[in-house]
Order: structure tokens, then sequence, then C-alpha cells
């Protein structure tokens, strides 16, 4: 009984982490075409692909670290995230180029990349290395 219950919680990490591995590749994708969409306020633009950044990765690691219970579900989306906005930002030799290197660009790239540290930092998850209780002198 207690081997079929490690097994399924097992098999269910394991696809709680393929699932937001493959979350943060679909968000990263999605953001990245639509970083120069969205109004624009005086000439600045709002970019929602900047709001897909912060409020999609942000909701995808808080619920991946909810099914996991680790810090490491909250970053595990960076694994998609982060090769697919790269590869998308790096110029090709026909000279097209998908996410610019304008304040929006950058502010995609840098609070989607914060977004899912900062989910991971916040209060200690129920189960995994990082509940462990900190090594130091003991009283007598």
């Amino acid at each position: 009984m207690v081997s079929e219950d490690l097994e399924m919680s097992r098999s269910f990490l394991g696809s709680a982490y393929t699932f937001g591995a493959f979350g943060g590749l679909a968000l990263g994708l999605y953001g990245v075409f639509l970083v120069p969409a969205g109004p624009r306020l005086g000439g600045v633009l709002l970019s929602v692909g900047v709001a897909v950044a912060v409020l999609g990765n942000v909701g995808l690691a808080a619920l991946v670290r909810w099914f996991t219970g680790t810090r490491l579900g909250a970053v595990i989306l960076l694994v998609g995230w982060v090769p697919i906005v790269l590869w998308l930002a790096a110029a090709r030799p026909e000279g097209d180029l998908l996410l610019q290197a304008k304040t929006a660009g950058y502010l995609f790239m840098v609070f989607g990349a914060l977004a899912p540290v900062i989910v991971a930092m916040i209060g200690l998850p129920p189960r995994g290395l990082s509940t462990l209780p900190l090594a130091g002198p003991r009283d007598r």
C-alpha cells in the first residue's frame, strides 16, 4: 500500500515538473510575440508581453510550487522559458529578430526570469530539502 502511494507521488511530481517546464516554454513563446503589442500612453508602450511575463510566470510558478511543494517547482518553468526566450532574442543570419533590444524587451527578460525566483523564495515549502531546519549551535 505504501509503495503504491510512493509511486503515485513520484509520477505526480514528475508530471508536475514536466507541466512546469512545458508551461514555461509556452509562456516564453507567447510572451515574446506580445512584447511589441499593447496600448501607448503618451508615447510609452505598455507591453502586454511584459504583463504576460510577470503575471504568467508568477501564476505558473505558484501553481507548480503548490503541486510539488518544493522551491524547485517554482523555478522549473525557467527550464523551458529561458532557452526559448534567448533563442528568439538572438539575431538570425537573415536579419530576423523577434525580441528587440528595447526597454520592453529588457523588462520582459528581467522580470520574466525574476518572477519565479521570487515566488520560490517566499515562505517555506512543505517538502524538499529546504524544509530541513538549519544546523546551528545547540542549547545545553
